[in-house]
């Protein structure tokens, strides 16, 4: 297969990822590759077209069944729709660097790290003809943390004033939260909070206009009940089978490439690529499962890319036998990380070199002779039984584990259950071993560490991991606003965490890829969310 790869960190902004790292939901870089464009590469960065044609781009994706109001659904499915439509103050873009959206630059932060202040863009138009001003952004956090909404990410945000207040229904109005007129307010959180702009840039930010979102109550985001300031808006939505969106012509960020996005659902990836082979959609995410399936016939028009995430072995430190460090860390040496990408991954993967990917270490050890010594120290001579549980998607994977473990005189007896059963037991503390991939939605090292492995968030993980110095690091790298101290502090956490206390054993930084007609330029995946803002349709070549 043509690989076009990229890393999804960026040099300036992967300072924070401890050259840093990733998170988001469980399973469900410094170093920089381009990833080209979809089809043909095109230079010029123009797209050719039939005089007149209409541009259109079919997508085929899985039906969130969430809606579309990204304050009640965490689907990245919902927001690679959702996010056409509405958008944050900041956003990502393809390559991951957050840029101002409905801002005219960053806000300026106080010495302190406590108040920030925004001017929002003037001239900017919800699709229903309303101008974005400050209430509509107070009126969509205090939304937010309106018991009623149930929104689902209130964590990213909660460190504003008067957030729990809101929560707890002890209070009606945000009080951290400061109009100063129509285009200028100010946010006062309750502690320094460093990784709050990035929160900002993120789908659950995302701004609603008050009177239009007020109005449609708890329909906002079913059917045709979304409006926003983004470049697309819906024309047609049905909640089950498609999404049509067609361009904002008023749009504030310039001329929109597409005049219209279709978004198809299908129930099963094979269904989807059988509908991209017949030419019913132009785009698709591409499972691993299917990957050496499509690369024979379709190898140019696959395009690879890696999340900002890392699939790690998740252990609970108070097992008897992975209580024990000399145990951990010879689990990870029975481990031949290449051989595993290589052989059970087909390539479709990143050999870990530490938990945040850095892409300046070695891949782990591969050194079963040294895990039998540890295993000997630890008085495990003659090995032990161990269990281990994990879903579908990760059977493959830990069936080559337990062989090797096998190899150094570990028993892993392996049990496969389904979603509902491993978010149960693992958050229990169930389960001695099990498969996980933590996803971040943007690249800073807080995002992938925090909600995992600091102390008091570790228990509600199934990991129960306690060190104080890792937490200190992390509580000292959440106060600093100096981007490169951050980024100092996450590799010293992520050397104590999976280098000397082997509290997760990395084992490879996940692939993904999407496929792609010739005639679809310009189309890059920075990170988890299908996003179409740069996408373009040549119709000349679409049409022949």
């Amino acid at each position: 297969m043509k690989k076009k790869l990229m890393t999804a960190l960026l040099s300036a902004g992967v300072a924070t990822l401890a050259l840093s790292g990733c998170g988001g939901s469980s399973s469900d870089s410094a170093n920089t590759a381009d990833q080209k464009d979809a089809g043909t590469a095109q230079e010029s960065g123009s797209t050719a077209g039939s005089e007149g044609a209409k541009k259109v781009l079919k997508f085929g994706q899985a039906n969130a069944g969430e809606g579309l109001d990204m304050q009640t659904s965490t689907n990245s499915r919902s927001a690679s729709i959702a996010d056409e439509v509405t958008e944050s103050l900041l956003r990502f873009d393809d390559d991951n660097n957050e840029e101002p959206v409905l801002l005219t630059d960053f806000p300026t932060v106080s010495d302190d790290g406590l108040v920030y202040t925004f001017e929002l863009k003037q001239g900017v138009h919800f699709t229903n003809g309303t101008e974005l001003t400050s209430k509509d952004v107070k009126f969509t956090f205090e939304r937010m943390f309106n018991p009623a909404t149930a929104a689902k990410s209130t964590a990213y945000f909660n460190m504003i004033k008067g957030a729990k207040d809101m929560l707890d229904g002890n209070a009606t109005e945000l009080a951290g939260f400061e109009i100063v007129d129509d285009y200028h307010f100010t946010i006062t959180l309750d502690y320094a909070f460093a990784p709050f702009v990035k929160n900002l840039g993120t789908s659950y930010a995302d701004i609603f206009p008050e009177d239009a979102c007020t109005a449609a109550g708890e329909n906002w985001g079913l059917g045709t009940n979304l409006i926003g300031t983004g470049p697309y808006k819906i024309q047609e939505n049905d909640d089950t089978t498609k999404v049509i969106l067609v361009k904002n012509e008023d749009y504030h960020g310039g001329d929109v490439n597409l005049d219209e996005l279709q978004i198809l659902f299908y129930d099963d990836d094979q269904t989807k690529l059988i509908a991209y082979e017949n030419g019913d959609i132009d785009l698709a995410d591409l499972n691993a499962s299917l990957l050496s399936q499509y690369e024979t016939n379709y190898a140019d028009e696959i395009t690879a890319y890696h999340p900002l995430g890392t699939s790690f072995i998740s252990m609970n430190l108070k097992d008897q036998y992975l209580s024990d460090v000399n145990v951990r860390k010879a689990i990870s040496l029975a481990i031949n990380r290449e051989e595993l990408v290589s052989a059970v991954l087909n390539g479709a993967g990143i050999p870990a070199t530490s938990y945040l990917n850095n892409g300046i270490l070695s891949v782990y050890e591969y050194d079963p002779e040294q895990a039998k010594a540890l295993l000997a120290e630890a008085g495990y001579a003659d090995g032990f039984t161990i269990n281990a549980e994990v879903r579908q998607a990760d059977q493959a994977v830990f069936s080559a584990i337990q062989g090797y473990l096998a190899e150094v005189g570990i028993n892993m007896e392996l049990t496969v259950v389904d979603n509902a059963t491993y978010n149960s037991d693992r958050t229990a503390g169930k389960i001695p071993m099990t498969g996980t991939t933590w996803n971040a939605l943007y690249p800073d090292g807080d995002f992938q560490m925090y909600n995992y492995f600091y102390s008091n968030r570790s228990d509600a993980q199934g990991v129960f991991y306690k060190n104080e110095d890792f937490d200190k690091l992390l509580d000292e790298a959440r106060k600093s606003t100096d981007e490169t101290a951050r980024a100092d502090m996450y590799k010293e956490a992520d050397k104590i965490l999976s280098q000397e206390d082997y509290a997760c054993i990395p084992l490879y930084y996940p692939q993904s890829q999407f496929i792609a007609k010739p005639y679809v330029k310009n189309y890059k995946v920075g990170n988890l969310i299908y996003h179409f803002w740069n996408v373009d349709v040549d119709t000349a070549a679409q049409n022949q």
